[in-house]
């Protein structure tokens, strides 16, 4: 079942803020770069759809920790609390996610190789205001990209996270 986004005048203005397709594509690039230089490899699209609802949703983005010396496994088991919506928040973000693929694949920020995987062309002068959500975002996002690619299996992320692809 496909979900219709309402258009840009009829959605709620703090969501919109947060929820926009630009943050949405900063977001999984952001994962995908980090992804790709731990693992030698692209970024499995389905994980695309897994980070978002972690990095943008305030109160779980504000659990993460400032490094990746923190396994994501502990992570995850030290954080049940704040974790225990994320099945249905990462249902509800799927037309977001979608939404910011699209922009940063239109864009170039983002590339599919021929498997289907994810890569980022961000530069490696990026560089996002300090104090901000959007570095917030970008940071708990480049985190993500980090365990993701330490965790051993696409199905290994998944199933710690509660969700199936």
């Amino acid at each position: 079942m496909t979900v219709e986004l309402p258009a840009w005048s009829r959605r709620p203005q703090p969501a919109s803020d947060v929820l926009n397709p630009a943050i949405g594509a900063v977001c999984v690039a952001w994962c995908a770069s980090r992804y790709e230089s731990e693992s030698g490899g692209a970024l499995p699209f389905p994980l695309a759809f897994l980070v978002a609802p972690l990095t943008m949703h305030g109160p779980t983005r504000e659990r993460f920790p400032k490094t990746t010396a923190t396994h994501f496994a502990r992570w995850v088991t030290e954080n049940t609390e704040v974790l225990s919506g994320y099945p249905n928040r990462a249902r509800s973000f799927v037309p977001y996610v979608r939404e910011g693929l699209r922009v940063g694949l239109r864009s170039g920020l983002l590339t599919l190789d021929s498997n289907g995987n994810l890569s980022a062309q961000i530069s490696s002068h990026a560089k996002l205001a300090s104090g901000t959500e959007l570095r917030s975002i970008a940071v708990s996002s480049a985190i993500s990209g980090t365990w993701f690619a330490r965790a051993g299996s696409l199905e290994s992320v998944f199933t710690q996270l509660g969700v199936r692809p």
